[in-house]
């Protein structure tokens, strides 16, 4: 089967040996597959995936299931959309039955495949790190990306009002329609933020860049939840305010988890969020598909940074 992979800063469509369907697993025919950060990473070489895990990119898909291990509740023909830790962006791909959800009723399977990445990392960070209460004011730097889009929307669900910080006017708004209360430019100055703190949750991809600012906003026993570096790894923290406010700083990556913890995430997300999206009040932020021939042009489109919201590569235009 093909798969494509990371081969000196570019994405190629290459064979690859195909995977045992083994207990416990599923083989998924991909309709297509969500673009994210780690995948611009993973195909310039810089961050390669977990001990075991696929070469191919790819750390999310949709598609239909064509053949179960035993053990497994799933059925053949059955729409899945799936987390991965990599090898989504492939005509098949082979995965722990666990780590599979529904593709929620009335959405298509190039919808479903934006949606387990950035609902887990949004879901996982915010509410079970975090440990978000309604009512507590949240703070989401990128706010307009796939993660920010979706914790949004979840914040406005379960009732904590949040804010956001982005890189344009046309952003601030995308993010204003989806339930944010308001925000703050990149390029303007982001102490404007103080107008709307103190926040109880910081959720920061940003890094060093932003840890000053974020100590500053962060409430009496807030929360800062780091999932990125996009600003630097090196940051100089005042202690002596971690230690006044009682400040969690909480490192969290999500690609290296074990099957079990992704299981049990991917369980509570379909209990507590998946039923959002058939009642309405969650939708997949989807700005556009690519053909899988202008991969190249979809990654070049994220790595720009003025995508609000997710990319989907069309893998397979039959199954869509």
């Amino acid at each position: 089967m093909k798969a494509l992979q990371g081969v000196e800063g570019r994405a190629q469509w290459l064979e690859q040996p195909a995977q045992a369907c083994d207990v416990g697993q599923i083989r998924v025919r991909v309709a297509a597959a969500g673009l994210n950060r780690a995948d611009l990473l993973q195909r310039a070489g810089l961050y390669p995936p977990p001990p075991g895990a696929s070469e191919a990119l790819g750390l999310e898909c949709a598609g239909v299931i064509s053949e179960v291990g035993p053990g497994s509740a799933w059925q053949v023909g059955d729409r899945v959309c799936c987390l991965l830790a990599g090898g989504g962006m492939a005509e098949e791909v082979v995965v722990d039955a666990r780590h599979a959800l529904p593709v929620p009723e009335g959405l298509s399977l190039v919808e479903a495949a934006v949606l387990p990445e950035v609902y887990a990392t949004a879901w996982l960070n915010l509410f079970q790190l975090g440990a978000l209460k309604p009512g507590e004011k949240v703070l989401l730097h990128a706010g307009a990306s796939g993660v920010g889009s979706a914790a949004i929307q979840l914040c406005k669900a379960f009732g904590s009002p949040c804010w956001v910080s982005v890189g344009s006017p046309e952003r601030l708004a995308y993010c204003e329609g989806l339930g944010a209360q308001g925000g703050v430019l990149r390029g303007d100055d982001l102490q404007g933020l103080r107008d709307f703190g103190p926040f109880d949750v910081i959720l920061d991809p940003v890094g060093g860049q932003y840890a000053t600012l974020n100590l500053e906003l962060l409430a009496r026993d807030g929360r800062w939840i780091n999932i990125g570096l996009m600003g630097g790894r090196e940051a100089k923290l005042d202690l002596a305010q971690v230690l006044g406010k009682r400040i969690q700083l909480i490192g969290s990556t999500l690609r290296n988890r074990d099957d079990q913890f992704k299981a049990d995430l991917l369980r509570d997300l379909q209990q507590q969020v998946w039923p959002l999206f058939v009642e309405g009040r969650l939708k997949p932020q989807l700005e556009r598909s690519f053909a899988l021939k202008d991969s190249e042009a979809a990654f070049e489109t994220l790595a720009g940074n003025h995508v609000a919201g997710k990319i989907a590569l069309l893998i397979d235009p039959d199954l869509v």
